[in-house]
């Protein structure tokens, strides 16, 4: 009888094991760490308690990070999602080569931030293609230098991220939609409700649960933001797409291992923080639905 009940122990153990060691121990370590001045420059590692984060918060730099961090995600989770559902609802109707295009809309998915990057470090450049091609059609005044304008290169990082994983979210909404009721359609459409209606009153609230996945993933990942901004920006210009990831990797780079975990701790919490009131938030509104 013991050996029945173990026998589920011994098959997830494996997997226990592996999560204990790559997520749990870091995580575990990191929290300690941010309470220590470990240097490479210091033969022996202090506990130093809340020093770390003394020094963080009294940076008026940690409030600009963290408000870019914010806008970031804010764009990033409103077009994501926007444009996952536009894209889903239009690809679910039934058009020649759909699924042609729901592959090609997935695609870049796949892709590397950091081919995305660069791709669109080219793309971008105050002589590539989307100026030129803005030239083209005689809207010359509106080019930029897209990634080298601090005031709008925050928004161009953003709109790429949102170029490479609205497909994404396209995916999830395409399995949500393809889970209504047929029939719950066809009878609205026999109550003689219009298709706005029907999206309003019908699709849009059996799509909440997914609504509630694909903006808690977007969120969490583009607070959680470093490759992309990484290769098209580093952070610049003069720190207008610093987040809080590029500003870890900063500190780790300049040798302050104890002050960038202690920030790495305030990304943790405050992602944690945000999920959990975004997800109460997006509770209600499926229960009102």
């Amino acid at each position: 009888m013991l050996h029945r009940k173990m026998y589920p122990v011994w098959l997830i153990a494996p997997a226990l094991i592996i999560y204990a060691v790559l997520y749990i121990y870091p995580t575990l370590s990191g929290f300690y760490y941010s309470f220590t001045d470990w240097s490479p420059y210091k033969d022996t590692i202090n506990f130093v308690g809340l020093d770390q984060f003394k020094e963080l918060f009294g940076s008026k730099a940690l409030y600009t990070i963290m408000k870019h961090t914010v806008i970031y995600a804010a764009i990033v989770t409103i077009l994501q999602n926007g444009v996952g559902v536009v894209l889903a609802l239009f690809l679910n109707a039934p058009l020649a080569g759909r699924n042609f295009f729901r592959s090609l809309y997935f695609l870049p998915c796949i892709l590397s931030a950091l081919v995305v990057g660069y791709m669109f470090t080219t793309v971008l450049h105050p002589d590539g293609i989307f100026n030129h091609m803005l030239g083209a059609i005689g809207l010359s005044s509106w080019e930029r230098d897209w990634l080298g304008d601090p005031k709008i290169a925050l928004y161009s990082v953003a709109f790429i991220n949102v170029w490479q994983w609205a497909g994404s979210s396209m995916a999830l909404y395409l399995a949500g939609l393809q889970g209504i009721s047929k029939d719950m359609l066809e009878a609205a459409v026999i109550d003689g409700t219009t298709y706005f209606q029907r999206l309003r009153y019908v699709i849009i609230p059996t799509l909440s649960p997914v609504v509630s996945t694909s903006v808690m993933l977007s969120m969490i990942g583009s607070m959680k933001a470093f490759e992309l901004i990484y290769v098209t920006t580093g952070g610049g210009p003069g720190g207008a797409t610093e987040v809080m990831n590029i500003h870890i990797y900063k500190q780790f780079g300049s040798g302050l291992y104890a002050y960038g975990t202690a920030a790495n701790v305030v990304l943790f919490v405050s992602v944690g923080i945000v999920s959990i009131a975004l997800m109460k938030l997006l509770q209600r509104g499926e229960n009102a639905a």
